[in-house]
């Protein structure tokens, strides 16, 4: 039999992608609820889905907050709103492929310890390797993933008082690890993802600084002794390399000198890897990149 599941969006400024993305959500054939948190829209979008939600043949929630949560914030309150087993994070600028939600499912139920699977995304997918036999993999992203929610709860949810937006998949996806749960990638599971590198001209200076910082959270709280030599090469590619423009070193710099003030709490929630989990690979995360 297949359970409920309750489908989370999270949105700030996507409102180009709501009809497209609602069209696609249409292609599920299992029963969902789907839960949408507005996160202090200003382009109208929160209205648009407003006026489109009534026509969809499930259940939906709207929330409004007045306060842009980030992703990890976002997502924790979507969670604690909804309450069945399986949780679909997905984000507004995808459209599903028929029949993705179904195989993920079909995946997570094969298995009990899996936390978190995820569906392929196209044309851009993230590289990082995965089993082929099991589909095991060192993290998975939070653009299309389903979550367990008891997985969710050991993990403590996301952690919000570190990401705002970037890395936080990676960081929930280690701590899952390291409790006994699994990581599964589902390449037949499909989603069209619009990222950021198929919008010309968009400026990626938040994506910048938020992505080097959160690397050196990943770096405190899940690094071992073998991964100094990449941290020593993250950082001088970063911030010495002509690959870069001046703009974006000095950015890496502030980015740098800001994450000194998280180190307190990152030593007193470093997860226990000092033995280095083997799904635990810094060399799979932005670190490498």
């Amino acid at each position: 039999m297949t359970p409920p599941v309750d489908v989370l969006v999270l949105l700030h400024n996507n409102r180009a992608w709501i009809p497209g993305f609602l069209n696609s959500l249409r292609r599920i054939s299992i029963p969902v609820t789907v839960y949408f948190l507005d996160n202090n829209s200003n382009d109208g979008g929160a209205d648009l889905l407003a006026e489109l939600l009534p026509s969809l043949p499930f259940r939906t929630h709207l929330f409004r907050s007045r306060r842009n949560n980030g992703f990890a914030g976002g997502m924790n309150r979507l969670a604690g709103q909804s309450g069945s087993e399986f949780m679909f994070i997905l984000n507004p600028d995808t459209e599903v492929d028929e029949g993705c939600l179904e195989k993920l499912v079909g995946r997570m139920q094969s298995d009990s310890k899996i936390g978190i699977c995820e569906a392929r995304q196209y044309p851009r997918e993230h590289p990082k390797s995965f089993d082929a036999s099991t589909g095991e993999t060192s993290w998975c992203s939070g653009a299309a993933a389903l979550i367990r929610r008891k997985a969710l709860e050991e993990a403590g949810g996301f952690d919000e008082r570190l990401y705002f937006m970037y890395c936080e998949d990676v960081d929930l996806s280690w701590k899952l690890w390291l409790r006994g749960w699994k990581c599964v990638y589902v390449p037949d599971a499909a989603v069209r993802h619009f990222t950021q590198d198929l919008t010309p001209g968009k400026l990626r200076t938040a994506e910048n600084y938020y992505s080097f910082r959160n690397s050196l959270f990943l770096y405190h709280r899940f690094g071992t002794s073998r991964d100094r030599s990449l941290i020593r090469g993250f950082l001088k590619k970063r911030l010495l390399s002509s690959g870069y423009s001046w703009r974006s070193r000095f950015l890496f710099l502030i980015a740098l000198a800001d994450h000194i003030r998280y180190i307190p709490y990152l030593s007193t929630s470093r997860e226990g890897n000092d033995r280095g989990h083997p799904r635990v690979r810094l060399d799979e995360s932005s670190l490498s990149h």
